[in-house]
């Protein structure tokens, strides 16, 4: 599940998005009459310029709720949901068991890794700060990864 920060995160890179997209927008309607100027300053223009949403995919990929998510190969943006069609690719979900036992192999110490191992994850994470820090740590770094490598296999990196 996302935490509240990769959701407050996300809500900002979508502002920031659409108020670049739509300075661009303003700038290719008003700017018509010098076009260099807009290549000068490092613009280019929308319908060219993708650049994929890492965090909304990332938001996606930990999502244990159920839902289907999709990424839209044109704008770049994470969408719940699409129409079929080419231009969506549905994002893959994670196994937060197989997350677990990989950090569990992760552990060097051998006390901490009997502890994850025997009782209930959840609360033993819950009882150490920097256990916990790092078992999220370790799944969002996970959860990257595994975006990044669905990504290149797609070609849409």
């Amino acid at each position: 599940m996302p935490t509240l920060m990769q959701k407050i995160r996300l809500a900002i890179r979508g502002w920031n998005r659409r108020r670049d997209e739509k300075q661009r927008e303003f700038l290719a309607k008003n700017a018509v009459w010098a076009p260099a100027s807009a290549g000068a300053a490092g613009l280019k223009p929308a319908s060219t310029q993708k650049h994929v949403d890492m965090d909304g995919l990332t938001v996606a990929y930990l999502d244990a709720s159920g839902r289907a998510h999709y990424l839209d190969i044109e704008t770049g943006d994470v969408v719940e949901s699409a129409e079929p069609g080419a231009r969506y690719r549905r994002i893959p979900s994670q196994s937060e068991s197989a997350d677990r036992q990989a950090f569990i192999e992760a552990q060097d110490d051998s006390g901490t890794r009997a502890r994850l191992e025997s009782g209930d994850f959840r609360s033993e994470i819950a009882r150490d700060r920097a256990i916990e820090r790092a078992w999220y740590n370790f799944r969002n770094d996970r959860a990257i990864a595994a975006i990044e490598k669905w990504l290149n296999e797609n070609g849409e990196k």
